[in-house]
């Protein structure tokens, strides 16, 4: 984020409604991961302090520094008991798929705020806002794909066939290397920005039906 502030893309109440509500949805896919675990019998994130509003305890410091910086960015990862699910994998594979669902989920009610302020001729805060669900959607895109550490390849560990485990595994050998070259690869293809913009789209269309919007 504070590139684009200093490559003039952001303004000062674009950094700080993004920055605010992109902390908050860090903080929240833990919490909402935590929950689901603990729905499906998993009580480790939870005894782990994962369910509570605590900065201090769902933050990764590099993953804040990250987000400040590029405008992409990570808390620190729930511990689970995978001998505490069902249903080969399946269960444990929806505790990650929640926090990109999550992300999604704060990315609608940005929407719906930017909608809001733009209703009502506050068109600077609804900018920053329909930024912040942007960044938000980010998160969740590519927390979707199964590439290692993110949401989306652990829960390929946890339920996909040996074949998906095998590639997920090798992408993840070559380490910090391996996710900027999927992650270059998956830009310059235009995937993740097609992705994000499906689902902004969608958003503001739902958003649009409600009455007065």
């Amino acid at each position: 984020m504070l590139l684009d502030y200093f490559q003039g893309r952001y303004n000062t109440t674009d950094v700080v409604i993004v920055s605010i509500i992109m902390i908050f949805a860090l903080i929240l896919h833990n919490i909402v991961q935590a929950y689901v675990a603990s729905r499906y019998g998993d009580s480790s994130p939870k005894f782990a302090g994962f369910m509570h509003f605590d900065p201090q305890r769902q933050l990764e410091p590099i993953g804040v520094i990250f987000l400040f910086l590029l405008g992409f960015g990570w808390p620190k990862t729930i511990n689970v008991n995978s001998r505490n699910y069902s249903g080969r994998g399946r269960q444990e594979a929806m505790v990650w798929y929640s926090g990109p669902l999550t992300y999604l989920a704060v990315a609608f009610f940005s929407v719906l705020l930017a909608t809001v302020f733009n209703a009502v001729n506050s068109p600077v805060l609804a900018r920053s806002f329909f930024l912040a669900a942007s960044v938000s959607t980010l998160h969740a895109v590519i927390n979707l794909f199964p590439v290692y550490p993110l949401d989306g390849a652990r829960a390929a560990l946890a339920w996909g066939n040996s074949d998906v485990r095998r590639i997920v595994q090798q992408i993840a050998s070559y380490g910090l290397l391996g996710f900027i070259v999927v992650f270059l690869l998956l830009s310059f293809t235009g995937i993740i920005n097609g992705l994000i913009s499906f689902f902004l789209t969608l958003f503001i269309r739902i958003v649009g039906l409600i009455p007065g919007l």
